[in-house]
């Protein structure tokens, strides 16, 4: 399996020969980065076979790029993606429509978006994660941390990082104990950095 960091909260996953965009074509928005011009060309030129968007933030989403290959990108024969209505982390709860993804094929995903972490109880149902995407709140407070350790000894990418260079939220600061606590299994991997598990 392979996934690279395409997008501020998003990857491109190729898992048993299906590639998998999830999230990984987004706007820039204050700190969190835009997805770089020639990662974005490569995957208009070179589409996936399933483009998945959790929500329509743009730290999330490209209304361009969906118009240019997203028709007919929502299904794959050769791994189970199964959609999870699940609600957005903060006050975007009450208004943002947002659905993470459980993708299962010889390993199983489990990608959150920007779903609260009291949202995980909803997973119970799927087989346990071998790899678990979120972004950094899930490793800033101690009770989402809490739950992620039920869920050990999965591998968890951290996403919805800013570049450690430009941070004036100073997210990094703020997930630095939840990234000693959980090193053994955390992979914080930056734009276009490519992970083989």
């Amino acid at each position: 399996m392979e996934i690279i960091r395409t997008a501020n909260a998003g990857v491109l996953l190729t898992l048993d020969d299906t590639k998998i965009l999830l999230d990984g074509v987004c706007r820039g928005i204050d700190s969190y980065p835009a997805t770089p011009p020639e990662i974005k060309q490569e995957l208009i030129f070179c589409p996936p076979d399933v483009v998945l968007f959790t929500h329509d933030h743009p730290d999330h989403y490209d209304p361009d790029y969906c118009q240019a290959v997203c028709s007919g990108k929502t299904a794959s024969g050769k791994v189970k993606i199964t959609s999870v209505p699940t609600r957005h982390m903060g006050h975007y709860g009450k208004t943002t429509e947002h659905q993470s993804f459980v993708i299962e094929g010889s390993q199983t995903i489990w990608f959150l978006g920007d779903a609260s972490p009291m949202e995980l109880k909803k997973f119970a149902p799927f087989p346990k994660a071998d790899i678990l995407m979120i972004p950094y709140p899930y490793i800033s407070t101690p009770v989402a941390r809490k739950m992620l350790e039920s869920l050990l000894p999965c591998k968890i990418i951290l996403l919805h990082m800013p570049h450690p260079d430009h941070d004036p939220e100073m997210i990094w600061q703020s997930v630095q104990e939840g990234m000693e606590h959980l090193k053994a299994y955390l992979y914080v991997p930056m734009l276009g950095e490519k992970l083989n598990f």
